[in-house]
């Protein structure tokens, strides 16, 4: 058979099959609302569409509700979801003890500096998130939670001092 031939042959079983297909009943659509949960915690209420969760674009959806009860806002979940997988890949327990040039070590999913915000220093003799109440030990960090928790306390400090809460993680 000719190169004509088998095109021909082709095309003749592809509209045969298409046209067939075609002329199958299709399923009706429903046209539904999206869900709308409402989660209330002392301090704001928060509305949140479900299909928020299930988004493509999302890297680490699985820590969206933490994130949202440690105070991250859903505006600002795209963002740190972004830093989450970039610091972490989502891992809760990662542990960064070689990468830095001053010995220091980054911890959990937000990977937050020990020196800088959990260990004594001169200003902060119990470290800073310990002054600030969030985390009682440096490897509290590695409680999903409470490193989101911690990771809102710095975006909070950072928002402060220098107007944007994402600088402590190059954002």
């Amino acid at each position: 058979m000719d190169a004509l031939s088998r095109l021909f042959a082709v095309l003749t079983v592809s509209f045969t099959v298409g046209g067939v297909t075609s002329l199958a009943e299709t399923a009706p659509v429903v046209d539904t609302a999206p869900t709308v949960i409402v989660a209330q915690n002392a301090t704001q209420r928060v509305w949140r569409d479900t299909g928020a969760i299930a988004k493509p674009k999302a890297l680490c959806p699985q820590w969206w509700d933490t994130a949202i009860k440690a105070g991250w806002t859903i505006e600002q979940l795209p963002t740190l979801d972004g830093i989450l997988h970039r610091e972490s890949r989502c891992l809760n327990l990662a542990h960064n003890t070689t990468l830095n040039a001053d010995g220091s070590t980054d911890i959990g999913l937000a990977q937050i500096n020990d020196r800088s915000w959990c260990l004594p220093t001169r200003w902060y003799p119990l470290g800073y998130l310990q002054t600030l109440g969030k985390i009682n030990y440096c490897k509290d960090l590695f409680n999903p939670y409470l490193n989101l928790v911690a990771a809102k306390a710095l975006y909070d400090y950072a928002e402060k001092t220098n107007g944007n809460g994402f600088a402590p993680w190059g954002k």
